[in-house]
Order: structure tokens, then C-alpha cells, then sequence
């Protein structure tokens, strides 16, 4: 239960939409006798665009409607000193000289991880020489070890060899008696107390000696072969995002016309319908659009239909700031010539262009 809350969470708050007006806005401009609007925004989010909701507004009695966006990813460079190691495994001749070593490794290290780019440089100074394998050999030889042991005797009743003991025991190693000296005592004090009836007692000196053999390990290193390495320094950089400009192009269309009376305009009189008609029939159903300094403006309309597919671009090419056009076509018309050709003529210059009908807008796009 407590996961598919979590998810549920998680999910409400990717579906969570992005309004425009949260962004920082800064820049409106109403442009083309106000048929279009453009406002440029900042944000410091790096997230997808397409998800942002721009909203309509309304100004100075027309109503605009987003038309595209476009955004502008602006980046700044995060720069930091880098230091990295390259090493070789290398036979105790090539290591002799260390000159030679030394031209075993580069001057330059190109460095490309985790978006960061960059040249480092050798530092010679950092070179290490060192063993990297090694073979080790043990070899034993034999060795007598040899053992002594004093032991005194006392309160013997005579100087006779008998009483000694011939071997001992000291360390798991049996000792042999090789020397002892009888000394005699005279002293009756002695006697008395060991109740021996004698008046002489001896204490005998000894020294006893064994040996025993050990094996004794000499163990020798060989080198096999030798690592050298060397360490490569220098500054990396990599471009991080720093912030967003979105540029949002809004179509505008007028709202109402506060100086006609609503009594003229929705008269139903002979010349009020006549005008309509009229209007029915001359109504405007291209809106031709010139690219200027990246952005496309609005400098007239024209109509097509289904009979007259022919759109004459002289008559308004005077306000053309460049070679490149774009026109857009009304739904209602858009639908009907969907798939068929139109000719857009400017000069002496013909172009045959297919419609091919989108719901939202559909462009054509033309460059003489």
C-alpha cells in the first residue's frame, strides 16, 4: 500500500502542469499591427517545454493565442584541475635507463569522461619505478643446536656416582650428564635433620648437554618485471546548464469593433446582408508570413480556392526582409486542398508546392 501511494504521488506530480506565467517573463512585444505578440521568458528549470501550458491573453482589444515557442538552452563552462596516472609493466633492461622510460609515455593526455573534456600535461617529476611481480624461492639447510643444563644435588649421603642421574629431560631434548663434583658438607646439622646416622653428606654440581637439529629457511626475492607509471595534469572543462529563454509567438485576432454600433452590425437589412456576402466571399483565407532576423512576421493575407490555387507574393514582397516564407492556411481551406498543389508565384519564379492538411496549423514553407 505505502509503494502505490508513492507512485501515485510520484506520478500526479510528473502529470503536474507548467504555466508559462510561473516563468519569469522578460520581454512583451505586439508586433504586425498587432497580429502578433511575442514574449520572451526565463527559467532556470532544464525541462521539457513542450509540457508548458502558455496561456491566451487578451491586449488592447485583441485576443492572442499561442502560435510556436521557441527555446534557447544556455549553458556556462564549469572548469576544474584534473590529475590522472598512466603506468606501463615494464622488463628490468627497459627500466635500466631512465630517459628511455620517460619517452615511453606521451606529452599529451586527452582527456573525454562524464562531459568533461581536456588536455593534461606529463609531469615528469611524478615518475615511479617500482616492482610489480615478484617470484620468491625457499631453500632450508640443516643446523645443530646445542643445549646445557646446570642442576646441583644436595644431601647426598656419599660421592658416588650412582646417585646422579645419567640423563635429563629440558625442552622435549634428552641431556646427558658429561660432568659432576662431589663437595662434602661436614656439617652435622645436616645429618641430624636428614636422620641419614652420618656425619659427612655432599652436594653434587652437574652439567648435562644435548643437542637436536633444526632446519633453518633462507628464503631469496626475484623480480619478474617492474611497474612505471607517471601522472598527467591540466584543466578540464565541461558546458552545464545555466538557464533557458523561451520565446513564445502568439497570433492575435481582434476581439470586437467598439465603433460600430451592434445595431449595424447585426442589421438584417438588404445592404447589411449584401455586405455580408460580400465579406463571405472575399474573405482572406492566407496568412503570409516573412522571416526576419529569425523570426517570421506577418505581412499580409491573400485568398485561395479549390478553383483559383494561384497565391501572387509581388504585391506584398515590398515588405519582405528576406527570401524565406511561410504560409499559413485556414482550416475550412487547408481541408479541401489537402494533398493537391497550389502555385506561389513571386517575380518571374513559380514555385509548386503540395498542401497536406494538419488539424492544428497548416504550413507551407517556401524560399525563392
Amino acid at each position: 500500500m505505502k509503494k502505490f501511494i508513492m507512485y501515485l504521488l510520484t506520478t500526479l506530480m510528473l502529470n503536474q502542469p507548467i504555466y508559462a506565467n510561473d516563468l519569469k517573463e522578460i520581454k512583451m512585444s505586439i508586433l504586425d499591427d498587432k497580429v502578433k505578440a511575442v514574449k520572451v521568458f526565463e527559467s532556470t528549470q532544464d525541462i521539457d517545454f513542450k509540457n508548458v501550458v502558455f496561456e491566451d491573453f487578451e491586449n488592447d482589444n485583441f485576443k492572442y493565442v499561442k502560435d510556436s515557442i521557441n527555446v534557447d538552452r544556455i549553458t556556462k563552462e564549469d572548469k576544474k584541475e584534473q590529475t590522472e596516472t598512466i603506468s606501463f609493466i615494464l622488463t628490468k633492461e627497459q627500466v635500466a635507463d631512465k630517459n628511455k622510460v620517460l619517452k615511453l609515455f606521451q606529452e599529451k593526455l586527452q582527456y573525454k569522461e562524464d562531459g568533461y573534456y581536456g588536455l593534461l600535461s606529463k609531469d615528469e617529476n611524478t615518475l615511479k619505478i617500482e616492482p610489480n611481480k615478484t617470484e620468491s624461492n625457499t631453500t632450508y639447510k640443516k643446523q645443530v643446536v646445542t643445549l646445557n643444563e646446570n642442576k646441583t644435588y644436595y644431601g647426598l649421603e656419599s660421592n658416588d656416582y650412582g646417585l646422579i642421574p645419567k640423563t635429563i629431560t629440558k625442552n622435549g631434548v634428552t641431556l646427558n650428564l658429561v660432568n659432576a663434583n662431589f663437595v662434602s658438607t661436614n656439617n652435622e646439622a645436616i645429618s641430624t635433620v636428614a636422620n641419614t646416622g652420618v656425619g659427612t653428606l655432599y652436594n653434587c654440581n652437574t652439567t648435562y648437554k644435548g643437542s637436536y637439529t633444526k632446519q633453518i629457511p633462507n628464503t631469496t626475492t626475484k623480480v619478474i618485471d617492474y611497474k612505471a607509471s607517471i601522472e598527467y595534469k591540466g584543466n578540464i572543462s565541461k558546458e552545464i546548464f545555466d538557464k533557458n529563454i523561451i520565446t513564445a509567438t502568439y497570433k492575435g485576432e481582434k476581439l470586437f469593433d467598439p465603433t460600430i454600433p451592434v445595431a449595424v452590425a447585426t442589421t438584417t437589412s438588404a445592404t447589411g446582408f449584401f455586405g455580408f456576402i460580400v465579406f463571405l466571399f472575399t474573405k482572406r483565407n492566407v496568412k503570409i508570413y516573412n522571416l526576419n532576423n529569425g523570426i517570421y512576421e506577418l505581412i499580409g493575407k491573400c485568398k485561395i480556392t479549390e478553383k483559383n490555387k494561384n497565391i501572387n507574393l509581388n504585391i506584398i514582397s515590398i515588405k519582405a526582409k528576406s527570401n524565406i516564407y511561410k504560409l499559413l492556411l485556414d482550416k475550412s481551406i487547408a481541408k479541401k486542398l489537402n494533398n493537391q498543389d497550389i502555385n506561389i508565384v513571386l517575380d518571374n519564379v513559380t514555385k509548386i508546392q503540395k498542401v497536406e492538411f494538419k488539424e492544428d496549423n497548416t504550413y507551407i514553407d517556401v524560399t525563392f
